[in-house]
């Protein structure tokens, strides 16, 4: 009979990457708990989860799951094949947006903070990650 400890390593474990947005842009604390809701969610699922600055010209670590915000959701062209992705807060084909969030304007070109909006952990977004499973 194996131990609660074997049973719990040979058990997978799938690790997400939440890939964040604008450096500028999400050391509000709307943007923290956005963040922070969306590892929660994940954790719930049975994930490990990571963050990742999301900066231009590279690559999120290796992960069953990458889930690209804002700016973020421009590294997930470099995802590796099998793992799944999602866009949230993005102009991206497919991204899933908040119904009021203006994901077309160019924040970092004008100097603006994003709305609310653009941090809220919507229901699509949660079934969306639920779809993943």
């Amino acid at each position: 009979m194996q131990s609660f400890q074997q049973w719990l390593e040979s058990k997978h474990h799938l690790i997400a990457v939440i890939i964040k947005g604008n450096p500028r842009f999400i050391k509000n604390k709307r943007a923290q708990k956005f963040y922070k809701e969306i590892a929660s969610y994940l954790k719930d699922k049975g994930c490990s989860v990571k963050f990742n600055a999301g900066k231009p010209y590279t690559t999120p670590p290796k992960a069953d799951i990458w889930i690209g915000h804002s700016r973020g959701a421009d590294r997930l062209r470099f995802a590796p094949k099998g793992t799944k992705t999602l866009a949230f807060g993005s102009k991206l084909p497919k991204a899933i947006n908040h119904p009021k969030d203006d994901v077309e304007t160019p924040y970092h070109l004008i100097n603006k903070e994003p709305s609310k909006y653009h941090y809220i952990f919507t229901d699509k977004m949660k079934k969306a990650i639920d779809k993943l499973f």
